[in-house]
């Protein structure tokens, strides 16, 4: 169901702000956004097919059993400075940019033993996910031909606003054996935890000549939390110049889910009718205690590394099926104040599938110290027609990665950079609204573009 299908008076066309809604530059959607472990994170996360270290655990269980030293322990950082900016706002706009430096998503795992299973390995792993926290508005004024219908220009003044904090964690549990001295297969349970809250509000005010003012609000805000659990599958062959990795991750099974989703739209001072008197509208409506699911998709991933002498290449890569419409929170139907309309405040989402791929190149300078740069894909699974709410990305970013790994003793120190990007155009309004009434209108953010960037500095410890 779409949230709070309302009359499309032809009113207030600066509120095609509305626009920016599914195209802010978030990771809500996308899946290779945060690498895990210390030269995994280096090259790119294109290490399915040769387990270096820990982080096996998330990307190929089924090496684990192959690693020579199964004790090593790992602990990466990646401190990180991601950016959300607007170009090509005109010169009466003013954009607050969503910056928030900080740490970023890390990775922390270890193994144990079980007595009497010497073939078996046994591990734990606790991991960030995915990591959202956005902020922005944008504030206008100026003097257009706002209102249709009237004669004259207005005076007017627009703001949207936009807050976003994600937060899902995984914590694991891996097995894995070794059929054969060159063939390793595992499982990883993962319990995941899902933290999810946004507020979006668009507000648009014009004073006409006869001193009247309109006004039209749009606001709407959702948070819910899931539980769910998950396998993820792999296999894993060396044939010493070349290693190969193939894993299976499965759908989320829900555990458990709860959440709240409201909507407010209210519009004040227009005389839709033309009898000379303001049809005042509003329809909102707040619950909690709602049922939330989160559902997550199937994934079937591959890689391959060679090795020439000095050099290791490394690629992989993964597919993600498309997961179809689907309810988030589910909230009861309701009665708008105004018209006694029945609306619904649901938060649905969909994904489409995905296939993203990534390359990874090292070279060993020494026995102790290595360098290593990378390139990987990270298209968004939001379908660009969707009528769903859930997510807000719908733009491909692309990463890059370089370092280097320094061994002292029986110690490893990794450092690294990094440096992600991505923008698009705004194109089309949303139907958010069944706001048909709203196409060809005009829309003061007409060709506005976003662009998102991120700067990372990594720091891995492996004992």
């Amino acid at each position: 169901m779409r949230i709070l299908r309302l009359p499309p008076p032809a009113v207030l066309a600066a509120l095609a702000c509305l626009g920016l809604a599914p195209v802010l530059p978030c990771q809500d959607s996308q899946y290779w956004t945060n690498q895990y472990g210390t030269r995994a994170t280096l090259l790119g996360g294109a290490v399915i097919g040769s387990v270096l270290d820990l982080s096996g655990t998330y990307y190929n269980p089924g090496g684990l059993s192959l690693i020579e030293n199964p004790q090593t322990l790992i602990a990466a950082k990646v401190f990180q400075y991601p950016r959300v900016s607007l170009v090509g706002a005109g010169p009466d706009s003013v954009a607050m940019n969503s910056s928030n430096p900080g740490p970023g998503p890390s990775l922390i795992a270890g193994t144990f033993k079980i007595r009497g299973l010497r073939k078996h390995w046994f591990g734990y792993s606790y991991l960030s996910r995915q990591e959202v926290k956005l902020g922005l508005s944008l504030s206008s004024t100026g003097v257009h031909d706002v209102i249709p219908g009237q004669d004259g220009l207005e005076d007017y003044v627009s703001q949207y606003r936009l807050e976003e904090k994600l937060s899902e964690t995984w914590l694991g549990l891996t097995w894995s054996c070794k059929l054969r001295k060159n063939i390793g297969i595992g499982v990883s349970q993962y319990f995941a935890v899902r933290n999810h809250r946004a507020n979006t509000q668009a507000l648009v005010e014009a004073l006409g000549a006869d001193g009247r003012l309109a006004m039209k609000l749009r606001s709407r805000q959702y948070q819910y939390e899931n539980v769910r659990i998950l396998w993820k599958i792999g296999a894993a062959f060396d044939f010493k110049r070349l290693t190969l990795g193939l894993t299976l991750t499965t759908p989320g099974l829900h555990l458990y889910g709860q959440g709240s989703a409201g909507a407010n739209a209210s519009l004040a001072g227009l005389d839709l009718d033309g009898d000379g008197a303001p049809d005042d509208f509003l329809a909102a409506d707040y619950q909690g205690g709602r049922p939330a699911f989160y559902r997550s998709p199937i994934s079937i991933a591959g890689g391959m590394t060679f090795k020439l002498q000095k050099f290791r290449v490394y690629a992989s890569s993964e597919w993600f099926a498309r997961v179809p419409p689907y309810t988030v929170v589910d909230t009861e139907a309701f009665e708008g104040q105004s018209t006694g309309e029945l609306f619904s405040t649901d938060i649905t989402n969909e994904f489409d599938p995905v296939l993203n791929t990534g390359i990874g190149l090292e070279y060993a300078h020494s026995a102790r110290f290595k360098s290593s740069v990378s390139f990987t894909t990270d298209y968004s699974a939001r379908p660009p027609e969707t009528e769903t709410n859930l997510s807000l990305t719908g733009w491909s970013i692309y990463h890059i990665m370089a370092g280097a790994e320094i061994t002292i003793k029986k110690s490893a120190l990794t450092l690294g950079i990094g440096y992600s990007a991505g923008d698009r155009e705004i194109k089309r309004l949303p139907d958010v609204f069944d706001g048909g009434g709203f196409d060809g209108l005009w829309n003061p953010f007409e060709g506005l573009e976003f662009q998102y960037s991120s700067y990372k500095l990594i720091i891995g410890f492996s004992f």
